[in-house]
């Protein structure tokens, strides 16, 4: 999932290339950012002290996955928020990739990853079975074991369903999650746990308001 990414950054670093303009949001680590009006926010942050891939190579295989997507998808399906890099002499050369999503299809799409997010109802509308054991969480902490019919049956409530490596912040606060698979940091956050190898791994979910 990670090698696109992994690709843009090290082309970028290599290049040196930094974009203008901002993101809306900061992260100290990779992270998925669910916002508000249904676009997604994939922000990488990635250690680039080693040459992992041939750069002609590389530029090459992003640009081309790039604009192969927004040429099936659309303009403004994917486009980049930021890029940037920081350097010191403990951590080495560090660096930030923002790219900004249309909608949650699009990122599962470009990063083949499995990922949904809106209300509870049209996830059960899209198959997604709710039969995992949950958590309820409380003031950002996870707490004692949830029957998740109190929060599937609010009409309000909102999930994100993840299969990937990754941390999850929401636009609203977390109020279950699915036990084994996540970590609870905080009212917004989720850090997720998922082997991509592993073929009976189950994704996350994260319940919220």
């Amino acid at each position: 999932m990670r090698r696109k990414l992994y690709a843009a950054l090290f082309i970028l670093v290599t290049a040196g290339i930094t974009t203008a303009c901002g993101a809306s949001f900061e992260a100290d680590e990779s992270t998925v950012y669910i916002k508000k009006d249904g676009n997604v926010i994939g922000a990488d942050i990635e250690d680039f002290n080693k040459d992992y891939y041939d750069e002609e190579e590389l530029k090459a295989y992003i640009t081309e996955s790039i604009e192969s997507y927004v040429e099936s998808n659309g303009d403004g399906s994917l486009e980049m928020e930021k890029f940037q890099t920081e350097s010191s002499e403990e951590d080495g050369v560090t660096a930030q990739l923002y790219l900004n999503y249309a909608t949650y299809i699009d990122y599962a799409l470009f990063n083949d990853v499995t990922l949904f997010a809106g209300t509870v109802q049209q996830a059960q509308q899209e198959g997604y079975p709710f039969d995992q054991n949950f958590l309820k969480v409380e003031e950002g902490t996870a707490a004692d074991s949830l029957d998740v019919k109190e929060l599937t049956e609010d009409e309000k409530m909102k999930v994100v369903i993840i299969g990937d490596e990754t941390v999850v912040k929401v636009d609203g606060e977390i109020q279950g999650v699915s036990d084994g698979n996540t970590e609870v940091s905080g009212k917004d956050t989720v850090r997720v746990h998922y082997d991509v190898e592993d073929e009976n791994a189950q994704p996350a979910y994260i319940l919220y308001l």
